[in-house]
């Protein structure tokens, strides 16, 4: 039978918080009274997470875990979770608590009391990170709603539902970093916000650093928005523009006043500076040109090792890859 609601839980290094979350999770959706399936994807931690998944899989066959053969990233391991969801309505949370399981009840409503909707995601009153984190978190909000222009007044996390036909279209995505947020967007523009409590984490450190979520940041601006290349070809205008006007005086100067051009310091970093652009130009445009590649060459961004799904009696590793889970899921 259909489960009425895929809950997809990306896994790394969360061996301490997974019995716990499992709980949580099961007594709340138990209390709902319809059908549901729970899927953990373990990115290839380092800690015992897989063994533990395993055990649980084989005690609750509503329980899915999947090993993946490499890590590949939060992004990536969500939509290998995606393609194996069967729900009508798919939910995806994070690993570590700081999304209460006991806010899925919120989440669920807010969505199937709006049919206008395809997407609400959950926001947190107040976010349980340190000082450094929520500063760097709210500039790369901002470069987001410039680059990628989302509403500023939607917040985007990872404690999401999503209705199935917003994840059919995000399967058929082929992008060399998934980042699920730009992808919803480019998908639909349904989506809400709906607030939700946020705990601190009980266990472990976050990995996202404010590197990492700089990184991350330009990495979706450059993944998911043509804008950059919009800005270099304005530059572009207008340095030519400053070049020209630049060349008519020093010629002016020469045929008309008779003198020399003077200033070779000012000819030589005017050269520099035009070079560096060249420079960065060129780089961001071999930004795009490697993810064209990528994406050509390495279709599939994630591969299953490990599968355990025991209504079905699925105990087998070597599982197909990104293309052939599609067909299996839907």
């Amino acid at each position: 039978m259909k489960p009425v609601y895929s809950i997809v839980v990306p896994v790394f290094n969360s061996a301490a918080t997974l019995p716990e979350l499992y709980q949580r999770i099961v007594f709340v959706m138990e209390s709902l009274n319809e059908d549901f399936e729970l899927i953990f994807i373990e990115d290839c931690g380092s800690d015992n997470s897989w063994q533990v998944l395993k055990n649980i899989a084989l005690q609750d066959k509503r329980v899915t875990a999947m090993q993946l053969l490499k890590n590949v990233g939060q992004g990536s391991a969500t939509l290998a979770g995606l393609a194996q969801a069967k729900g009508s309505f798919i939910i995806t949370l994070d690993d570590d608590l700081q999304h209460p399981p006991e806010e899925l009840s919120i989440l669920i409503g807010a969505l199937r009391s709006n049919e206008n909707l395809d997407v609400v995601i959950g926001v947190p009153k107040v976010k349980q990170h340190h000082f450094f984190r929520r500063l760097g978190s709210s500039f790369i909000n901002r470069l987001n709603n410039f680059f990628i222009k989302k509403d500023p007044l939607l917040r985007m996390t990872a404690f999401r539902i999503i209705r199935y036909q917003v994840v059919n279209a995000l399967l058929q995505m082929n992008v060399p970093y998934p980042s699920l947020g730009p992808m919803l967007l480019s998908v639909t523009r349904r989506i809400g916000n709906v607030v939700v409590e946020h705990h601190p984490r009980k266990k472990g450190k976050s990995g996202y650093t404010l590197f990492a979520l700089l990184r991350h940041s330009l990495s979706n601006i450059v993944g998911y928005s043509v804008m950059p290349l919009h800005i270099l070809a304005v530059i572009g205008m207008m340095g030519i523009l400053f070049c020209g006007i630049f060349a008519i005086y020093f010629l002016t100067r020469y045929f008309i006043i008779g003198i020399n051009v003077p200033g070779w310091m000012t000819l030589l970093l005017l050269m520099v500076t035009l070079s560096s652009f060249n420079f960065l130009a060129f780089s961001l445009i071999g930004e795009y040109v490697l993810r064209i590649m990528r994406v050509s060459t390495s279709p599939n961004q994630w591969t299953v090792r490990q599968l355990i799904q025991q209504e079905k009696q699925i105990f087998r590793t070597n599982c197909p890859q990104k293309k052939e889970e599609k067909e299996d899921a839907f």
